[in-house]
């Protein structure tokens, strides 16, 4: 019978990032083996789906470094220390594409790759949308647009969205809506 306890023995920081870290955990397994497990520890992201009306959104272009191409996705930020999912969120909205909302509604919580990773996706439906100045990061080149529900849909099928986190959300989102 599998167990969800693994216990860990110690841990080696093996590199220090300014978005996670990579450690090497000495670990008894479920099975009574002793293994080495690399692991990503992540803070998490937040990412929402920014809702214009009933029937428009905004999506953001960027170029992503580990795909090597720009990609249509949903805002998303990293959990900061301390920060919880919705102030992450509430941060980040103003930041990458000069919003505020009024309400917010959780709608998915899911692991982006538990094989190596701790990070943790909490995905939020962002609605009623005031505009603010917005505040990209040095690094952040994005391009922000808005597209109407249909348009999003028609996008994920012809498979333009290809950025799994976005997808998760989009995927809850329009099931959702499909149940009303």
């Amino acid at each position: 019978m599998l167990k969800n306890k693994v216990r860990r023995f110690s841990r080696e920081l093996k590199y220090k990032g300014y978005c996670y870290d990579v450690v090497l955990d000495h670990v008894l397994w479920p099975n009574k083996k002793k293994l080495k497990r690399d692991l990503i520890v992540h803070p998490g992201i937040s990412i929402w789906l920014p809702l214009l009306d009933k029937g428009r959104a905004v999506l953001i272009k960027q170029y992503r470094y580990g795909a090597g191409k720009v990609l249509w996705e949903l805002p998303a930020g990293t959990i900061g220390a301390g920060e919880t999912p919705l102030a992450c969120a509430k941060r980040e909205i103003q930041e990458e594409i000069g919003y505020r909302a009024a309400k917010w509604r959780k709608i998915s919580t899911c692991f982006a790759s538990p094989g190596y990773t701790t990070e943790i996706i909490h995905g939020y439906i962002a609605e009623n949308l005031a505009p603010v100045e917005r505040r990209l990061e040095q690094d952040e080149i994005i391009e922000a647009h808005i597209f109407t529900l249909k348009e999003i849909e028609k996008m994920v099928r012809q498979k333009k969205i290809c950025d799994a986190r976005s997808l998760s959300v989009l995927h809850y989102f329009f099931d959702e809506r499909k149940k009303r």
